[in-house]
């Protein structure tokens, strides 16, 4: 009996983990088992159980957060950088310096944005962004993966990393035997005036069928930095909407459907949504910003069959940026241009488990054959010659081999194959700027081979080292019609990464835990198209490095959370055979974070406070712009949750977190405006 009251009171410590709550067993003296104790776990937990560089972001912590863009929460993953702003339509994302180049695209290729598995497009649009437009309280879970690992699955080119985002379902709102459920929150944000609303209905009138709908809508004014000054350009409204639609047929098939929409009217703002203070360039626009995904989707799996895991899946993607000139005298393409990317594709995939001999195996394989259409029409009934049009047709074969060898071995090999076939229409001879396109009706075919092997060793039951062999290729895009060296071009990235991991209990104290894992890496890309190097040239010869470092250290009184990163970077040859030893000025500064936490109150109360810094970056030539030299700073944030489980006030959320408390002022490396200054923000959220 006093064994079971100590089990009991330990397991009180218990929260939620993104990875599973960790566990002990407990032994009485003589050896018998006598229960498994819970132990509770960090805001963020530690994925020291595979070779992946990866972070998951759960729900709690997305809670915690009350982040104001999707990009906000990205920025606290290690070598993860939010660039050229923090509003929803200027965010970029760049992961070890890949991704978005500061100032001029959010997106180019090297990254993968996938929402609900359905993977958004690379094209580039100049000086504008929409790559992030998304609504961070859709979301219930946001896995990022640093570098090639796991990536195949989604793209032959994201050498960079991958960011999957996965929406709410019904079944997160209902308890056992509920039928329906409505969720409303409310909050506001004091720097920008900010309100929020969401609601979310939940529906599940028989075991077989549930439904989901969400409407939300945010609003800003223009924020303000440390020093009290307006950053002009970061005033927005979003509306989005999700509905998902879920029923199961029999124990073995189930069908869903989904419907998800984002939205960002603007009206007489600055064409350049990264550098906003540079108008004599270009001009002022309206703009409307608008992010599509759907799909319908069929899953078999039979309980009786561990070969037969399968999904098939017609999915659509649409992503628009529509932009009028306020002046109606312009006739400057760029601020007329209608942005419109839509991609159609099926994808089937199918997850077999069995074993040969020894080796336990979960094999993954997959085929997705679609169609991108791009387009970029003014008002002279073509496209923008800035931004080429066409389709890009695609077919792809994925696998992918977790194999368990005995109890110490995981090996996991990877292969893609892509072939694509880019079509140009209805361009104009050439750009703005004079340089030819290739003609309407050009066709061009490329392959590629992809793939890489990870591995992890359990040396102990708490160590554990790890590593990763990938190679990755970037085929070319519409984008490229301007130019035949990059039109003609199949970049190649080789990385290697090693680490270590460490996973055990009683490790300081008793009842603790300690969890930490450190990633080396080295990335190579040759016959480099994706970084311009002026004069019709590239980067073609890049080398990168960097370290990773996530721990997580849990103590009955309070639990600990750091992340870590430094990366560099360097351009050796340029694509006209020029030798150089210049310095590759995407890498970001070099970050530290740490949360120091307690929860009180059986758990209902949260209180925790971060402390992040980064460092000076000088390895730059600019001498102004985004990536102009920046300066070492540090923020000071404070997040507090209450969650009470009883009483009249029980499934109520209340939430309050102050965020750069000391109004520093800041300009991180790699945006064109300063940082936001102090900003509190409180919400209250209910479902009946």
């Amino acid at each position: 009996m006093e064994n079971s009251i100590k089990v009991t009171a330990f397991a009180v410590l218990s929260v939620a983990s993104p990875y599973g709550a960790a566990a002990q067993d407990l032994i009485a003296p003589e050896g018998e088992l006598i229960g498994t104790a819970i132990i509770g776990d960090s805001l963020r937990g530690v994925a020291t159980d595979t070779a992946a560089p990866e972070t998951v972001i759960d729900q709690e912590e997305l809670d915690a957060r009350q982040a104001t863009t999707t990009g906000q929460l990205l920025d606290t993953v290690p070598n993860v950088t939010l660039l050229n702003g923090n509003t929803p339509q200027g965010g970029g994302v760049s992961i070890r310096g890949l991704g978005s180049q500061a100032g001029l695209y959010s997106s180019d290729g090297t990254v993968s944005i996938v929402v609900d598995g359905v993977r958004s497009g690379s094209e580039e649009i100049y000086r504008n962004g929409s790559i992030l437009a998304l609504e961070p309280e859709l979301f219930k879970e946001v896995e990022v993966t640093r570098g090639p690992s796991g990536g195949f699955r989604y793209s032959s080119s994201a050498v960079g990393g991958t960011i999957e985002l996965t929406t709410k379902d019904a079944s997160d709102f209902l308890e056992d035997g509920d039928t329906f459920s409505f969720r409303q929150k409310l909050g506001y944000e004091v720097n920008g005036e900010s309100p929020l609303a969401t609601s979310i209905l939940s529906f599940a009138p028989t075991e077989d069928f549930e439904a989901l709908l969400f409407l939300g809508g945010r609003k800003s004014e223009n924020r303000e930095d440390g020093d009290g000054d307006d950053i002009f350009g970061t005033e927005f409204e979003q509306a989005s909407a999700l509905a998902k639609l879920s029923y199961q047929i029999g124990s073995a098939s189930r069908f869903t459907l989904a419907y998800q929409q984002n939205q960002i009217p603007e009206r007489d703002v600055n064409y350049n949504v990264f550098d906003p203070d540079i108008d004599s360039a270009f001009g002022r626009v309206d703009r409307d910003i608008e992010d599509t995904t759907a799909y319908l989707e069929y899953a078999f799996d039979p309980v009786d069959n561990a070969l037969i895991d399968l999904t098939a899946r017609l999915q659509f993607k649409r992503e628009e940026v529509a932009i009028d000139p306020i002046d109606p005298t312009s006739t400057s393409g760029l601020l007329q241009a209608d942005h419109l990317t839509e991609t159609t594709s099926l994808l089937l995939e199918n997850t077999s488990r069995f074993d040969t001999g020894a080796v336990g195996h979960e094999l993954l394989t997959g085929l997705e054959v679609g169609r991108r259409e791009r387009s970029s029409v003014v008002d002279a009934g073509t496209n923008d010659g800035s931004a080429p049009g066409g389709t890009d047709d695609f077919v792809a074969l994925f696998l992918q081999n977790e194999m368990q060898i005995g109890e110490r071995l995981t090996v996991a090999p990877a292969l893609r194959f892509e072939a694509q076939r880019l079509t140009f229409e209805n361009n104009p001879p050439t750009t703005a700027f004079g340089s030819p396109l290739v003609p309407n009706g050009t066709e061009v075919e490329d392959t590629s081979w992809t793939g890489g092997i990870s591995a992890m060793y359990d040396i102990t039951e708490t160590f554990a080292v790890f590593g990763t062999v990938a190679r990755n290729e970037n085929l070319p895009v519409l984008d490229d019609a301007n130019n035949e060296v990059a039109l003609n071009t199949i970049e190649q990235a080789d990385t290697v990464e090693v680490g270590v991991s460490y996973d055990g209990f009683d490790v300081f104290a008793r009842d603790d835990s300690f969890a930490a894992k450190l990633t080396v890496y080295q990335t190579m890309i040759s016959n480099g198209r994706t970084y311009s190097a002026g004069m019709g040239r590239f980067q073609s010869e890049i080398e990168l490095q960097g370290v990773e470092i996530e721990a997580s250290y849990v103590h009955p009184q309070f639990y600990l959370d750091l992340a870590a990163a430094a990366n560099r970077g360097d351009v050796k040859e340029l694509s006209d055979g020029t030798d150089v030893d210049d310095f590759f000025e995407e890498s970001t500064a070099d970050n530290i974070e740490l949360t120091v936490g307690r929860r009180f109150l059986d758990d209902e109360l949260n209180v925790f406070f971060t402390i992040d810094h980064s460092f000076e970056n000088d390895r730059t030539e600019a001498v102004d712009g985004p990536t102009a030299p920046s300066d070492a700073y540090t923020l000071y944030d404070l997040g507090i949750g209450y969650t009470p489980t009883r009483g009249p006030l029980a499934a109520t959320e209340f939430r309050a977190s102050i965020d750069n408390i000391f109004d520093e002022s800041y300009r991180q490396y790699g945006s064109s405006r300063n940082g936001e200054g102090r900003n509190i923000t409180l919400s209250v959220a209910r479902t009946f």
